[in-house]
């Protein structure tokens, strides 16, 4: 994101597992430490707005509820797919923990299937 890869080519998507790999939540502070100490850095735009910009998550092996929701809350319910990250974790516990989310019904189907349907073409 730092490199400026983004700026250069906007239409870039990368996909991450495991609900971004901790990006969303640390995504504020190192923004934060790039406003006070720039580092010389080529990217034009806060990292937050790649990471909202060019960038899916999956909630692959991460089977937390308040993750997820602040997940959704940092890049957004089109940029969520749901997986199970088989073989290290159960698609029956992924399947069971999802479908019992109290989530509003638009967010759950694109979560379920239509962003990845979007995102991949399919």
């Amino acid at each position: 994101m730092a490199g400026g890869l983004f700026d250069e080519h906007p239409g870039v998507q990368v996909i991450l597992g495991h609900l971004g790999e901790l990006l969303p939540f640390n995504i504020w502070r190192t923004d934060h430490r790039l406003e006070v100490k720039p580092a010389g850095i080529p990217a034009r735009k806060p990292l937050r707005d790649y990471l909202r910009e060019n960038f899916h998550v999956t909630t692959s092996g991460n089977f937390a509820t308040p993750e997820l929701l602040f997940t959704i809350d940092e890049v957004g319910a089109d940029r969520v797919l749901f997986s199970a990250d088989y073989p290290f974790e159960s698609m029956a516990e992924a399947a069971a923990w999802f479908d019992a989310l109290a989530l509003d019904r638009e967010v759950h189907e694109k979560i379920a299937e239509g962003n990845a349907r979007k995102l991949l073409g399919l």
